[in-house]
């Protein structure tokens, strides 16, 4: 894990990357919606790729001129959202591999825009929250990607320089928060076509390209 100039990181974002949880995310708003009469449109959700809960929720409430708080939405979502990630959990192909190739060259973490407990929830359900030395959620923020706090509060626990760091990305925000960090970044199309990912210094199609992306972490810094 060490080398002569210090540590190297790969640090994952969730939602997209590790865990196939972005339309789980759409399926809990949409049964909150339900219940709270509201609608909204699949250009919406689409827009709310990568964003915070709260900043998403406060766009969706704006355009219907509502006043409720963003706070109790996200809550009451995260709450609906933890059901359904513990029957439907389930990794993207070639996330458990890498991590295992990954953990004993590399110091391994996870920033999210995603509440720290359902973060937590997922790596647990996923057999691989030990693997990870750092865990970034959006209570340990006060700004969210694409503001780069994320990736340099997870690089600083696992104590590494950021140009040695690594970040693995499926979102136009995330990517730009991950460069802002001044880290390199691989872009992943499992969320966002390629084009979307454009200021990724690497893109790959999935986490089975392991080889590809560990050599590219190899040479960080």
């Amino acid at each position: 894990m060490n080398t002569p100039d210090g540590p190297r990181a790969v640090i994952f974002d969730l939602d997209g990357v590790l865990v196939d949880s972005e339309p789980l995310h759409v399926k809990a708003w949409k049964a909150l919606f339900e219940r709270e009469g509201i609608r909204a449109s699949e250009e919406e959700f689409a827009m709310g790729v990568g964003m915070a809960d709260t900043e998403w929720i406060s766009l969706i409430l704006a355009a219907r001129r509502r006043h409720d708080d963003p706070q109790w939405w996200r809550s009451a979502k995260n709450e609906v959202f933890r059901e359904i990630l513990a029957r439907e959990v389930r990794p993207f192909p070639g996330a458990l591999d890498l991590i295992e190739r990954l953990r004993g060259e590399f110091r391994l973490g996870v920033a999210s825009n995603s509440v720290r407990e359902t973060v937590e929830t997922a790596l647990r359900l996923l057999g691989v929250r030990e693997r990870f030395e750092a865990v970034v959620g959006a209570e340990d923020l006060t700004n969210y990607k694409p503001h780069p706090q994320a990736y340099l509060k997870a690089a600083d626990a696992l104590g590494v320089a950021p140009p040695r760091c690594t970040v693995v990305e499926d979102s136009t925000l995330g990517v730009q928060a991950a460069k802002a960090a001044g880290m390199r970044c691989v872009g992943i199309t499992t969320t966002l076509p390629a084009h979307r990912l454009a200021q990724a210094d690497l893109i790959l199609p999935s986490l089975e390209e392991a080889d590809t992306l560990i050599a590219f972490a190899r040479g960080g810094g």
